[in-house]
C-alpha cells in the first residue's frame, strides 16, 4: 500500500514540475487503495488570461489497464463535464484493439484518516446534464425505477437530501444516519445524485466517495448524474 502510495506521488512530481501543479481533494472518505496495472490521467487547474481552464493530460493511457483519473480540487464541475464524458466514452470503447474486460475506471482522493491516496469507482457514471432534475427522470422512467427514491442534491456548501439541507462539509454520521433513516425497512432504495456544477470538485468528491459506501444491496447509488446549471430551467 505505501510502495504504491509513493509511487503515484513520484508520479505526480514530473507533471507538476512543468506546471501547473495539482492538488488532490483531501477528505476522511476510505477507498482502494492496491491496485496493479493501471494507468494515470490528469485534469489540471490552469489560469489562462485570468480564466480557468480544465487542461486533461490522457497521453499516456492504455485500454488494457486501470485508468486512475487524477483531478485538482480547484476545478469546478461546470469545468470537468466534457473531459469526463470524453474518458467514460474511451474508456468503453469495446472496438480498440486493446480493449481489455474488467478494467475499470477510478476518482482519487487523499484519505485524510489513514494518510494514503484512495480510490473509488465511477465505471458507469454518466453526467446528464443539464436536461432534467433526478425527480423529473425518475418520475418519467419510473417502471425502471420502482423503487423509493433518495433525491441528493450537491450545492456550493451545502447538501439538499429530500428536502432536509445539509450544510456542507456535513457531519458525516447525522448525514449517514439520515439516509438509513429514509431508506428504512424497504428491501432496496434508489439514491439520485445532482450536483450544481458550480460546485467544486473537492466537494463533489468527498459527498461522491461517502455516497459509494452506501452503494449496497439495499441502497443503489444510481449511475446517471444530474449536473446543472443553476441559472438555467432544469424541471420539466
Amino acid at each position: 500500500m505505501k510502495h504504491f502510495f509513493r509511487w503515484v506521488l513520484f508520479l505526480l512530481i514530473p507533471a507538476a514540475c512543468q506546471k501547473p501543479e495539482m492538488l488532490l481533494p483531501v477528505n476522511d472518505n476510505p477507498g482502494l487503495t492496491e491496485i496493479n496495472n493501471l494507468s494515470q490521467l490528469y485534469i489540471f487547474y490552469e489560469l489562462k488570461n485570468g480564466d480557468t481552464v480544465a487542461r486533461l493530460n490522457a497521453g499516456q493511457r492504455m485500454s488494457s489497464t486501470h485508468w486512475v483519473v487524477h483531478i485538482d480540487r480547484r476545478l469546478k464541475l461546470k469545468y470537468l463535464i466534457g473531459h469526463l464524458s470524453y474518458i467514460h466514452k474511451k474508456r468503453h470503447n469495446k472496438k480498440s484493439i486493446h480493449y481489455k474486460a474488467g478494467m475499470h475506471l477510478y476518482f482519487s482522493h487523499v484519505d485524510s484518516v489513514r494518510n494514503v491516496l484512495a480510490l473509488n469507482r465511477f465505471d458507469s457514471l454518466q453526467i446528464l446534464s443539464p436536461f432534467y432534475h433526478s425527480r423529473e427522470y425518475a418520475a418519467k422512467y419510473a417502471q425502471t425505477y420502482p423503487e423509493p427514491a433518495v433525491h441528493i442534491d450537491l450545492k456550493p456548501g451545502s447538501v439538499v437530501v429530500n428536502d432536509s439541507i445539509f450544510s456542507y462539509p456535513a457531519d458525516k454520521r447525522v448525514l449517514g444516519k439520515y439516509l438509513r433513516k429514509l431508506a428504512g425497512d424497504a428491501p432496496r432504495v434508489n439514491l439520485f445524485l445532482n450536483a450544481d456544477y458550480n460546485v467544486y470538485y473537492a466537494q463533489y468528491n468527498d459527498l461522491y466517495a461517502f455516497l459509494k459506501n452506501f452503494d449496497t444491496l439495499r441502497m443503489h447509488l444510481i449511475p446517471k448524474e444530474f449536473w446543472y446549471n443553476p441559472k438555467e430551467t432544469v424541471h420539466d
